[in-house]
């Protein structure tokens, strides 16, 4: 076990250098248009996911979820994050796909929208790439199913753009029916 988390380690620190390597070559003034937006890729299963750069805060190390009894059925659990509870939720419980087991170091995006965290459990984090406002399609469409209120869009080549203002109001309606859940057992304890 300590030899495979050396080996990640080093293909880890192998691959930050090789990104310093190209973004310091990067001229300055080479920017993207306007209507582009840059998006991590990552995978669940077979297929790909976008989500944009600037609602991902941080893209975590193989980290530990620890359950957390009694949370809802899409929620993986928390995770410690510089010293913060974090929540994670499971993408694939979220888009109706067959879970996995829990078991083990889980790959997790913290994801930050208007000064909340939400970590994001995923199979696969591929690549960084651009995509263009226009190359858009509507998620609505036959290959988006039952997921379709998670997708802000579809690229041509099908990557499915993940809405983090979803993500965040499903955490929201979450945090919601827990404090109904903890208010009416204070009231059943407390009445006599």
């Amino acid at each position: 076990m300590k030899a495979i988390l050396e080996s990640d380690q080093e293909r880890m620190e192998a691959v930050w250098r090789q990104r310093a390597v190209r973004l310091s070559r990067r001229p300055l003034a080479a920017r993207t248009a306007e209507t582009d937006f840059q998006v991590i890729v990552l995978e669940i299963g077979d297929d790909r996911y976008g989500i944009e750069l600037a609602d991902v805060a941080e893209v975590l190390p193989p980290v530990q979820v620890t359950l957390v009894p009694g949370a809802p059925t899409f929620f993986s659990g928390v995770v410690n994050v510089h010293g913060e509870i974090r929540p994670v939720a499971d993408l694939r419980r979220l888009l109706g796909m067959e879970t996995t087991e829990n078991h083990g170091l889980a790959r997790v995006i913290l994801l930050r929208k208007q000064g909340r965290e939400l970590g994001l459990r995923v199979d696969r984090v591929e690549r960084i790439r651009s995509v263009a406002s226009r190359e858009l399609q509507s998620a609505d469409g036959p290959n988006a199913g039952l997921s379709a209120r998670y997708l802000k869009g579809l690229t041509q080549d099908a990557l499915m753009l993940i809405s983090t203002e979803a993500l965040f109001a499903e955490l929201l309606v979450a945090e919601v029916n827990l404090a109904e859940v903890n208010v009416a057992q204070v009231i059943k304890e407390t009445t006599p």
